[in-house]
This record gives C-alpha cells, sequence and structure tokens, in this order.
C-alpha cells in the first residue's frame, strides 16, 4: 500500500486569475498552473508552484495583469494592485511510457555491464558513465514523484512506484542503495535480468565503499560524465532542491504564495507531503525478506526501539535477521506497557536517540504493539522536529491501528493520550506471526479496532467477523492450533486484517492532521478516554465498552435498527470485550470526558457512530442529563447479554500487566513523605525562633496552629495547585480545600485589604511574606513545593 499524504495550513484558495495567463505574447505561452498546491503538481510547461512571475518578467506588457477595479462593500469602486506570485520548485512534465521506456534501457544497459568479470566497484563506474543510466537517473530527478499525477500514472504497481519515488533522490543515495532500487524495478518490469541484477547488489554490498553517496563515488567518474552529473544538480538546486539537497527522502513541502506589489499583504497555503508505505506479510525476520534489509543496509546501521516482552520473544531472532546481512545493530529496550506511556518515557527515548546521533535521513526501527508506537513515533517527531521510522507491529493494535497511524503520543494528567503530534511512519509492515506470542487477552482487547472498522467502514468486514470472528481469536488469528495448517482461514484471517488497514488508511490517511472531526475511526474513543486509565481497563476492552453505548444512541436516533444493534452488541460480546463497566457509573465522570472531548475536537461533540451498519454517521448534541439518562438505559440494556455485559479480562492487571494508575500512586506516596517531612522541619524551626526569642508565644501559637490546620482560608488567593480544581493552595506541604460542611463566610468590599503584592484580602488575613518574612519576593509571589 503506497500513500501521499498532504497537511495544509494558512489561508487556502485558488490560484488568482489574474495569474493565469490569457494573453499569451508572441512564440511565448503562459505556464499552465495548478487549482490547489497540495504539493503534487501537474503535467504542463511547468510543476509545482507554476513559474508565472518568471513568465511575467519577459512577457510583451500587454499580456500582464493590470489594475482592475472591483465594488467594495457600500457600492465604493476601489482599486486593486497587481498580485505577484512567489515561485518555489520548476519540474518537468510527467510521461509514463517516457519513464518506463528510459528505466528499460537503462536496465539492459545495466544488465551488460555487471555480467562482466570486473570488480563490482569497477562495474558500478561504468554503470554510472554509461549514457541510458545517466538518462534515466537524471529525467527521474526531475519529476514530481510525490504528485497525484505520478502516484495515478503507476497506480497499477505500486511496487515500481515505490521504487521510482526512491530512485528520485539517487545523487544522495549510497550506491548499496542504488543498486537495490535498480533491481527491485527490473522485477517490476524486466523480470528476465532480475537475477544478475541481485548478484550485482548482493557483491556491492560486501564492498567497502557501499555506504558512500552517489555524488561522491561520481567524483572519480571521468570528467565530461562528472560535468552533466553536476549541470543537473546545479539545476535541480534551483528547481527542486529535494532531489539535490534532501533533509529525508520521504517528504517534500510546496506553498502557493501571492503577495501584494508592495508585499503590504501576502497570503499563503503551505503544505508538506509525506510518503509511506504500508506491507501486510509474513515472515519478516527471516533473511530471506528484504523488507527491512532494502532500509537499512544502505545505511550501514540500525537503531531500534523494541518492546520488552517483544524482546523476551524475538529478541534473538532479530538480532540475527541484521547480523546475516552484515548491519550493525543497536537495540533500545523499553516497557510497552500503558503505565509507562508518560512523557518522561518519550524524553528516555530522546535520550538515546541523542546518544545514538540518528540522523533526520536515518528511520528509527520502533518493534512492538501500541505503546511503543505511540511513544517512540511521538520521540521521531520532536527528534531535530522531524526524524523518520519504520514501524514492525508485533500486536493487533499496532498493527492495524496505532502503526500506520499519525498520531503519536503520550499519556498525561490520567487522560489518555493528552500529548502528542502527527508524524506517520515511512514503512509500517504487519505480520501477525508475531501475534502467536501474545497473551490471550492482549489479543483480545486489540479486536477491538477491527471491530470498528467494520462497524463504520465495511459491512462485509463485519459480516466475516459475525463469521470468524470467535475463531479468530481463539486460534490468535491462525497462529495456533489446527488453524495453521487451514489455508483457506490462513486466507481469511489476511482478508480482516487487509480490510481493517484498507478501512483504517481511507478513513485517517484523507484528514491526517485531524483537520476535520468527521472521523470514523473515532468510534469508539468519545467517552472511554476519561474512564480507561482510572478503572485500569485495557485500552481495547475500554473501547469496546464506548462502541456498544455508540451503536445504543445510533439505535435510539434511528439511524440503526433494533436489529442491526443488536448485531453490533453480539459481536463486541461474541469477542469477550467488554460492553459495560462499573466505572460508567459515574455520572459525572462521563459528562466531564465530554466537555473534555469537545474541547479536544474543536468545540464539537462529533462522536461517530454507525448510520446505518457499515457508515458512518456523527451525532453533536448530548445534553448532560440525556447522556445520564442513555447511559443508565444503555446499562440495563446490556446487563442481559453473557457476564452481565462485562468483558473477559478486562483489566491490565488480569493479563499481567502493571495497573496505569500504579505510578501515579507511587509518586503521590513519595510526594506524601516528603511533604510529611517539610511540614515537621518548619514547626522545628519556628520553635527555634520562639527559643531564640525571634518569635513571641503568641506569634508561636498563631504560626502552629495555623500550620497544623487541614483548612486554610488564608490562602484562598493561590492559585490552583491540584488536579482536582477549585482554588487550592499548599502550605507546608499540604493540599489545603476547604470543607464542603462548611458554612460560607460572607465577604463583601468592607471587609477588603490590598496586602504587599496589591493583591486583595480580607482584612488580618495573613500573607505568605508575612507568614515568613525571610523569604525572597519572588518567591513568595509563587506556590512552590519541596523537592523530593
Amino acid at each position: 500500500m503506497e500513500a501521499f499524504v498532504a497537511s495544509t495550513s494558512a489561508a487556502s484558495g485558488s490560484w488568482s486569475p489574474a495569474l493565469r495567463g490569457a494573453v499569451d505574447g508572441p512564440g511565448l505561452a503562459a505556464p499552465r498552473v495548478p487549482s490547489s498546491s497540495s504539493g503534487s503538481g501537474v503535467r504542463g510547461a511547468a510543476l509545482g508552484v507554476a513559474a508565472v512571475s518568471a513568465w511575467a518578467c519577459v512577457a510583451p506588457r500587454a499580456s500582464r495583469p493590470r489594475k482592475t477595479k472591483l465594488g467594495a462593500r457600500g457600492g465604493d469602486v476601489v482599486e486593486v494592485m497587481p498580485t505577484t506570485e512567489i515561485n518555489y520548485y520548476k519540474l518537468d512534465q510527467i510521461n509514463t511510457v517516457t519513464v518506463t521506456t528510459s528505466m528499460r534501457a537503462a536496465l539492459r544497459a545495466m544488465k551488460d555491464i555487471v555480467s562482466t568479470e570486473k570488480l563490482a566497484e569497477e562495474q558500478l563506474q561504468d554503470v554510472l558513465c554509461d549514457e541510458d543510466v545517466r538518462h534515466a537517473l537524471v529525467s527521474l530527478s526531475r519529476l514530481p514523484v510525490f504528485s497525484h499525477e505520478f502516484g495515478s500514472a503507476f497506480k497499477d504497481d505500486l511496487d515500481l512506484l515505490h521504487s521510482l519515488k526512491q530512485l528520485k533522490y539517487f545523487w544522495n543515495l549510497p550506491v548499496s542503495q542504488l543498486a537495490i532500487l535498480m533491481a527491485n524495478i527490473s522485477e517490476r518490469i524486466m523480470t528476465d535480468i532480475t537475477q544478475d541484477l541481485r548478484a550485482f547488489e548482493e557483491r556491492l554490498g560486501k564492498s567497502p565503499r557501499h555506504l558512500e553517496a552517489v555524488k561522491e563515488v561520481s567524483k572519480c567518474l571521468p570528467a565530461e560524465v562528472y560535468a552533466k552529473y553536476m549541470e543537473n544538480a546545479a539545476h535541480l538546486e534551483d528547481a527542486d532542491p529535494h532531489a539535490v539537497y534532501p533533509t529525508s527522502i520521504y517528504r517534500q513541502c510546496d506553498a502557493q504564495t501571492l503577495a501584494t506589489k508592495d508585499a503590504s499583504t501576502i497570503e499563503a497555503v503551505m503544505s508538506t507531503t509525506i510518503t509511506t508505505t504500508i506491507k501486510i506479510a509474513r515472515k519478516v525476520l527471516d533473511p530471506s525478506n528484504h523488507l527491512l534489509y532494502d532500509v537499512y543496509k544502505p545505511l550501514g546501521r540500525c537503531v531500534a526501539v523494541v518492546d520488552d516482552k517483544v524482546d523476551e520473544h524475538y529478541g534473538a531472532e532479530i538480532d540475527q535477521y541484521f547480523a546475516a546481512h552484515g548491519i550493525e545493530f543497536t537495540k533500545l529496550v523499553y516497557s510497552g506497557n500503558e503505565v509507562d506511556k508518560g512523557i518522561e518515557d518519550v524524553e528516555r527515548i530522546l535520550v538515546a536517540m541523542k546518544k545514538y546521533s540518528l540522523g533526520r535521513h536515518e528511520p528509527l526501527l520502533v518493534v512492538g504493539g501500541g505503546v511503543i508506537a505511540d511513544i517512540a513515533g511521538f520521540a521521531t517527531s520532536l527528534y531535530s522536529r522531524n526524524t523518520p521510522y519504520v514501524m514492525l507491529c508485533t500486536s493487533i493494535v499496532s498493527g492495524i491501528d496505532a502503526g500506520p497511524s499519525p498520531r503519536v503520543c503520550c499519556n498525561g494528567y490520567d487522560y489518555k493520550n493528552l500529548y502528542g503530534s502527527y508524524h506517520p511512519p515511512v514503512l509500517t509492515i504487519t505480520d501477525r506471526g508475531f501475534w502467536k506470542t501474545l497473551h490471550p487477552g492482549w489479543l483480545r482487547h486489540g479486536v477491538a479496532e477491527i471491530i470498528k472498522m467494520a462497524v463504520m467502514k465495511d459491512l462485509s468486514l463485519f459480516e466475516l467477523l459475525e463469521r470468524h470472528g470467535v475463531r479468530a481469536v481463539q486460534t490468535k488469528f491462525g497462529t495456533e492450533g489446527d488453524s495453521v495448517d487451514d489455508p483457506e482461514f490462513q486466507d481469511v484471517c489476511d482478508l480482516i486484517v487487509g480490510k481493517a488497514m484498507e478501512g483504517y488508511v481511507r478513513s485517517e490517511y484523507g484528514n491526517l492532521w485531524e483537520t476535520h472531526q468527521c472521523r470514523p475511526h473515532a468510534y469508539g474513543h468519545t467517552w472511554c478516554p476519561g474512564y480507561e486509565l482510572p478503572a485500569g481497563m485495557l485500552h481495547g476492552q475500554a473501547v469496546g465498552t464506548c462502541m456498544g453505548f455508540g451503536a445504543y444512541l445510533s439505535f435510539v436516533e434511528g439511524w440503526v435498527s433494533e436489529e442491526e444493534m443488536h448485531r453490533i452488541l453480539k459481536v463486541i460480546s461474541d469477542c469477550e470485550l467488554s460492553l459495560y463497566h462499573p466505572v460508567m457509573d459515574d455520572d459525572q465522570m462521563i459528562w466531564k470526558t465530554q466537555l473534555a472531548i469537545v474541547e479536544k475536537r474543536g468545540g464539537n461533540l462529533c462522536a461517530p457512530i454507525p448510520k446505518p451498519l457499515g457508515f458512518s454517521g456523527y451525532l453533536n448534541d448530548l445534553s448532560e442529563e440525556m447522556l445520564a439518562r442513555r447511559m443508565h438505559e444503555y446499562k440495563d440494556l446490556v446487563s442481559k447479554y453473557p457476564r452481565a455485559g462485562r468483558g473477559v479480562e478486562e483489566h491490565c492487571v488480569d493479563v499481567g500487566l502493571e495497573d496505569p494508575q500504579a505510578k501515579k500512586l507511587q509518586k503521590k506516596a513519595e510526594a506524601d513523605a516528603g511533604q510529611a517531612k517539610l511540614a515537621t522541619a518548619k514547626m522545628e524551626l519556628l520553635r527555634e525562633l520562639r527559643d531564640e526569642g525571634l518569635l513571641t508565644e503568641q506569634q508561636f501559637e498563631q504560626k502552629q496552629q495555623l500550620h497544623g490546620k487541614k483548612e486554610n482560608p488564608n490562602w484562598v488567593d493561590v492559585p490552583p495547585a491540584s488536579s482536582e480544581g477549585g482554588r487550592a493552595g499548599r502550605l507546608g506541604g499540604h493540599f489545603d480545600r476547604p470543607d464542603p460542611d462548611e458554612p460560607k463566610k460572607d465577604w463583601n468590599s468592607d471587609d477588603e485589604e490590598v496586602d504587599e503584592f496589591g493583591r486583595k484580602k480580607r482584612k488580618g488575613q495573613l500573607s505568605q511574606r508575612s507568614l515568613f518574612p525571610s523569604l525572597p519576593r519572588t518567591l513568595a509571589l509563587h506556590q512552590w513545593k519541596p523537592r523530593t
């Protein structure tokens, strides 16, 4: 699966009609320009952001845009200044036949050269000197390979498309990668010479110079040949710097920038285009499988972040794969548990990436499930602002959801995925062979991500789950028992995974940066983010409860029939996922979660629910009263299902994982102990001040009473310090909150006075400064807590 994903920001709009060049001068045609700046480019005299300004400089005066008069609001007529367009890229026209013809000629020439008895390095020099090879490489380097037009031209052969996109960057590629790509292309268009090119690729890979870039090796070519390559490099420096000085071969940028003549107003639409590949494969760690080899052999090394549980089962196999190919391998092992999905865990990966000097052209390899995919992907998005990564998925959650997802993240403040960014992997590999070593509960909860895509996007996938879902769960998707030798069931399992993946990218990749909230794959992710962590639930089990509730809401709205609703609930229940959990009895928590999700979704609830089964709908209005009412009705409904609607092994601790709240409770205990020590130390200090005569007995008793009180009304002016809200402050390490049973005291303006910091307070109220006169003014203005 090949994808081009573009993010567009800033002001949007179409090209100015004044720049379309309606009038052409003698012998000079205005270039065609694209209707948008998505980074795709179009056929014409120039592609990308059109070379309109350059044309305007040489066009006859009569053909240039002139001032025009437009009607303003109120009927006034104002003069409009002509706009100037800023050029960025000038790319050549796409011709599919020309590309394939030139590549065939280059491959034939390579075959003749690599069949000689020369050393691999000498053969490489002869290949680069060949005119057909040089023409094919130079021509491809000038094409918009990330454009919709180029993708459409080669849509019938995605492996060929993948190789051509990378070959555009030949000038910067290691020579071993050049050999790999040419051999891969031969497999698609000239299979009869593939064996010869594979043999050359293997010999060159053993050469001490196989990591050198083509541009470095080319310096040893004859002067006239090197000059031709340098001429192309000089052209690309202006026409498309991506091809000659790329930061990464997986991303490009473009823009439409318009300015008034005096540049007092500038409008721009900026875009980033990303290329990514998704592969559903088998036996990825077999040395004969070259998916990882093709990426890391040309780099000479691989730095990998590996889930600790994956390392236990497959660590030796991973080591052997890279050793077999002579690739230096650095393995960084991290916990893949939900409890270890905090910002501090992301930072640990960042520190390791710095330690091993990972380049922005060098993809990090991430091996594991959903948690590792999230935190390692988040780390790569932060490191040098953008570092590529390859995702080798070892669980269902990562295999069809978190792995290919651009949404990388970590938890914070008891909220699921609070921090994050958008950064998809450049290559996602899903191999369900890894699933055979998953704990049954880990595999079971991942099925929720397949069910959500079936309910929202693919009725045929839902019907497959109705027929084969139970067996798929019981056999770990055909990796255990007799199912391993059942070819028909093996094909069914591949089909289920493939359909789930296709539905996911169909929903996700057109809205990569969540620029709108019609996101079908967010089904089951509206209300559970607020209670998944506090309840200690597995992610998929929590999603099951939210999907079930969404199906009931859809039925109430009349979007699905009662039969369809029960079909959805039955599939969830049959796969042993939760339909309900007691944590959902907390109406306030559910409402608080809805408020948070509305904030996260730009002011809309936009809850994805089926409309009807197999299609997407969005519920945007649900009051607090109605939410509670519907939840109680739903609980009564699903209580009649097996296990009273509960799931099998629905908590993290049930499947041998640490409770997500454990780390928080440990930190709280440590903080409480530190606060208690500080409070004791403060009391001792007060006694010493009294004994030395610096405090009177009355002052000492007053301060002692102040420190010992659980409730402290003298700190009402301090901003909130606790996650529970309220105007709570800290004193002596204690959190001070008003007693709900204590009657409120009247406080009018006559009772106010201004303290030494200019803040209003009650008359007679002690401030921080009066409590600790020696405390520096800067510290007294802020809350503070002891370092533990």
